[in-house]
Formats: structure tokens, sequence, C-alpha cells
């Protein structure tokens, strides 16, 4: 199951850990990295079906620290706009 625009993944479930992942994989020497696990399953079979039986997906992506503050400010500004509030 690949989420796209189209058919994007309900996030159930998310960790944040530091990860020993070789920094060269993401293209530079010395980085700190983090892994971002999210699971969920399919909007569509959330909407359509018995959300109980919908099968999930864990995704892990490796993320430098200074990607994941891009990210924290970004989620930050939608939430503070959504709900009217600032952190």
């Amino acid at each position: 199951m690949a989420a796209t625009d189209s058919d994007p993944v309900a996030l159930q479930h998310f960790e944040l850990v530091p990860e020993r992942v070789p920094a060269e994989v993401l293209g530079a020497e010395s980085l700190e990295v983090w892994a971002l696990r999210l699971s969920g399953g399919p909007v569509r079979e959330l909407l359509t079906t018995d959300p109980s039986n919908v099968a999930t997906r864990e995704y892990v992506f490796a993320v430098p620290l200074d990607v994941m503050g891009n990210l924290a400010r970004k989620l930050t500004e939608v939430y503070e706009r959504q709900r009217g509030t600032t952190l």
C-alpha cells in the first residue's frame, strides 16, 4: 500500500526516536538522524469498512535533525492556524 495525494494513509500512531543510520545514506558525512515511524491504514478503507478490520502498515523514514525541525515548525504553524491559538 503506497500513500498518495489521492489515496492518503490515516495516521493512527507515530514515534520519533534517534536512529543509528549511516549519515552517508542521506548524502552527508555527519548528521544527527532520527527515525520517524508512522502507522496507519488507507483513509478510503477506514471510511467504507469497519475500522477495526482495516489492515495497518508501518512506514519508517530516516530524517536529519534539521529537516525534523522544519517539519515541526510547519506542523505548528498549521495547527495554530486551524485552532486559532499560539503554542
